[in-house]
Formats: structure tokens, sequence, C-alpha cells
């Protein structure tokens, strides 16, 4: 019985202690339709920065989306965070600089699919990151 009791405090004290960043979750957030999107955890919290500009863009070959810009007011970057949304209002791709200061890039995963790009709301990490 002490065995197993021993075994069973080792297994969960590696459970606790081992950090696997593949198993953390997602976390949620809205696009412009309000409807949830998943982001990756890296992502800062929107909620917690500045909304300091936003933009219409539109190309020549018809494209359209609204560009958002938002400040951490904790930092010294006067732009922290970007969110690219295409016209209907869903979220496509999201730009940081984390806390060391690294470029982060989070796209829509079935943007990637170069068949047939489309979007589903979950936002995955395309970069190691690039120190600025």
């Amino acid at each position: 019985m002490k065995r197993i009791l021993s075994a069973l405090f080792v297994l969960a004290a590696l459970l606790f202690l081992c950090d696997d960043g593949g198993s953390e979750p997602l976390r949620l957030s809205e696009n412009l339709r309000h409807e949830y999107v998943l982001l990756p955890h890296e992502a800062p919290d929107r909620d917690q920065l500045a909304l300091t500009d936003y933009a219409i863009v539109a190309e020549e070959g018809g494209g359209v989306g609204v560009i958002i810009f938002y400040d951490d007011p904790r930092t010294n970057w006067e732009l922290d965070y970007i969110e690219l949304y295409d016209i209907s209002g869903d979220l496509l791709v999201v730009t940081w600089i984390d806390r060391f200061g690294v470029y982060q890039v989070a796209i829509d995963r079935a943007l990637m699919n170069k068949d047939y790009p489309a979007v589903d709301g979950v936002l995955v990490l395309v970069t190691g990151g690039t120190e600025l």
C-alpha cells in the first residue's frame, strides 16, 4: 500500500512540476461579430491594452479589411499589439511584441490551407519570433 501511495505521490509531483507548453489551454477572445476565437496562450489579453487607432485597408485586388492597433501602457513600446480582420469581422491575424521584445505572429490556421483557405476561428503561432 505504501508503494502505491508513494508512486501516486511521485506521479502527481511530476505532473505538477513538468511545464509542457503544448498542454496549456488556448485563450478565448472575440472577433468583431462577438463570436469566440481561440488565441495562443502567449498572446496578450487585449482587455488590458489601450486602443490607439484603427484603419480600413483596401487592396486593388478587392481585399478589404480592418486593422486595429493597441498599446500596453506598461511597456516602452508605442505599439504592442495589432489585429487584422476581414470585412466580415473575422479575426485573421494578430501580432504583438512580447515582454522580451520579441515580435510574434499568430494566424488563423485555416488560412494556411493553400487549396481551400478559410476562417475557422483558431489562431496558431507561426513564428519563433524575431527580437526587435
